[in-house]
């Protein structure tokens, strides 16, 4: 009764200085030593920002941010005909669909920021919490800033495309990324709530680029609009490649155009009634955003022939619009709105990953995370955390020498992303049977799919580093460099892993680790709390907390308890 207490008390007593965002509650004994976050239940108070609509178009938005217009011509290249690029991309979303069931029970199960770095903890808390803490390492350190970082440079590309410049490449379309870069995480630090608006508004513009697209190919395929006939489905798979490092990289620029669907995993904490919101939306997404890809790639094959498209490389869609629509709509106005689209990517990145920033220091993973991370007291949002991304960005932004910028850093990022992706999903089935009664398991995913989201996770983890079939690679850097830095950049992690882990705790005595059980021993209390007031008090707890989630009605519980308890 007494931790009961403690955070009812916590709650009146930050609630009012709240703004929007996530808060952070320390132990401070001395201001010139390190803070230890004390991940109890006198957890922070998180005010809830997201609803249905912002949840499923944070996942829309990052999923359908840079690849559906800026891989497709890569992919064709990989595999050789339009037709087996259709299957892959198909695959992705039934491969995507898979795992997004996985990650939307353990979303379910543990309601808070960090995504998947709380489901590893739980699933895999031996030895010392080492996966959680490796992810967390390579998605703050090179796996969302790699992935802002080639958004970036996408942005330029299409928007000096619709300005008429006769070279695209190289350090231009790099500098319109980093002043894009830079308005986002500005948007980011000053207010959250305006940056989930401008992501929904952004999510609304991909969705009608898309469908334009889709529409004026199915017009054209109709004969409706006048293009230069060509062979590109009538070919069949006449043509297509066979080489597994090949399909292994054409399915990791598949994957990087799903990839988004587990944004919201890391917001889940500012998430209104995730039992119903959570589900729809990120299994909505994965749903939209399949139907979208598959019909958009039918319509540029069946206006751009298959040598030009190659050529085009990430500007496809831009050579779409310009072959259907002509200069002025479709060199101009829709390349700037495909621009618009990769904006609302970079938008959701930045959010998503600056709140799991900001859990990895509520766990302890961070030291000296209060100067860090936490929410700035005015603004609400994770200022500094906001900043460390922002500086990680440019690094990958401005580091790399000119030229195939882009596949370097998309290769480099994927590899962990679904090395770990592959882990998480894992961990759902593992959990199910060392954990088979979770008082928050609403949701259960199908475990054949599973099993198949965890195999090509496998496939495109692995055969990247198996030299081509014919020896000879397009990339002018050899082909075991991408996925090897990915390799490397995760297992550094294990040197502030065991600084942080073992040797700290070892040295002063604390205890890292307490949060599993604390957090575990809360959803029991979401369900017991509310069963032990009587039937008349249940009700109105129930009425009283509609819009809220389930940690929200086990604190009016416990308020009605106290109340019930406390001397008159």
């Amino acid at each position: 009764m007494a931790s009961i207490w403690k955070r009812v008390r916590y709650d009146k007593e930050e609630a009012g200085s709240e703004v929007d965002g996530v808060g952070q509650a320390w132990d401070v004994s001395d201001s010139s030593t390190e803070v230890t976050p004390q991940p109890s239940l006198e957890a922070p108070v998180v005010r809830k920002n997201i609803g249905i609509v912002s949840a499923t178009t944070m996942g829309v938005s990052l999923m359908m941010g840079s690849g559906i217009f800026s891989t497709p011509a890569s992919i064709l290249n990989l595999v050789g005909t339009p037709s087996m690029a259709l299957v892959l991309w198909g695959l992705g979303a039934v491969i995507s669909f898979g795992g997004a069931t996985a990650f939307i029970e353990l979303g379910l199960m543990y309601q808070r920021n960090g995504g998947t770095m709380r489901f590893l903890a739980h699933a895999f808390p031996k030895p010392k919490l080492l996966l959680s803490y490796l992810f967390s390492w390579v998605m703050i350190v090179c796996i969302r800033p790699g992935a802002i970082a080639a958004n970036g440079p996408v942005i330029g590309k299409y928007w000096l495309y619709a300005a008429g410049a006769s070279n695209e490449e190289g350090w231009l379309a790099r500098g319109v990324g980093f002043g894009c870069i830079t308005f986002v995480t500005l948007l980011n630090v000053i207010s959250a709530k305006w940056t989930l608006r401008l992501i929904n508004v952004l999510t609304a513009v991909k969705i009608i680029v898309i469908l334009i697209i889709v529409v004026a190919g199915i017009v054209a395929a109709g004969g409706g609009i006048r293009v230069e006939h060509n062979d590109n489905w009538s070919r069949g798979f006449e043509g297509t490649k066979g080489d597994a490092h090949a399909y292994a990289s054409a399915l990791t620029k598949v994957f990087w155009s799903y990839d988004g669907f587990t944004n919201l995993v890391y917001s889940l904490g500012e998430l209104r009634r995730p039992e119903r919101n959570l589900p729809w939306s990120i299994g909505g997404a994965v749903v939209i955003v399949g139907v979208l890809y598959i019909l958009a790639n039918v319509a540029f094959f069946i206006v751009v022939p298959i040598d030009v498209a190659i050529n085009s490389e990430e500007i496809l869609a831009a050579e779409f619009t310009f072959r259907v629509f002509g200069q002025s709509v479709g060199q101009i106005a829709l390349p700037i709105m495909i621009g618009l689209s990769v904006l609302g990517a970079i938008c959701a990145q930045t959010y998503g990953v600056s709140r799991l920033l900001d859990s990895a220091n509520e766990v302890g993973f961070i030291p000296f995370g209060r100067r860090l991370c936490g929410n700035h007291r005015r603004l609400g949002t994770p200022v500094n955390a906001l900043v460390m991304i922002y500086v990680l960005t440019l690094l990958y932004l401005l580091a790399p020498p000119p030229g195939k910028v882009f596949d370097l850093l998309v290769d480099f990022v994927q590899w962990s992303t679904w090395l770990f992706y592959g882990l998480a999903a894992a961990g759902a089935i593992v959990l199910r049977f060392t954990k088979p009664s979770h008082p928050l398991r609403t949701f259960k995913s199908f475990h054949p799919l599973n099993l198949l989201f965890i195999a090509f996770c496998a496939f495109i983890t692995v055969v990247p580093f198996v030299p081509p079939s014919d020896g000879k690679q397009d990339a002018p850097y050899p082909f075991y460099l991408s996925p090897l830095l990915g390799l490397i950049t995760t297992l550094l992690g294990i040197i502030p892993w065991y600084f942080r882990m073992v040797w700290w705790p070892q040295r002063t005595g604390v205890n890292l680790l307490a949060w599993i059980d604390e957090e575990d021993d809360q959803d029991t209390q979401v369900e017991t709390s509310l069963d032990r007031l009587p039937d008349s008090d249940q009700a109105h707890a129930s009425e009283s907390s509609g819009n809220e989630d389930k940690m929200g009605r086990v604190e009016h519980a416990a308020s009605i308890e106290l109340n019930r308890i406390a001397p008159q």
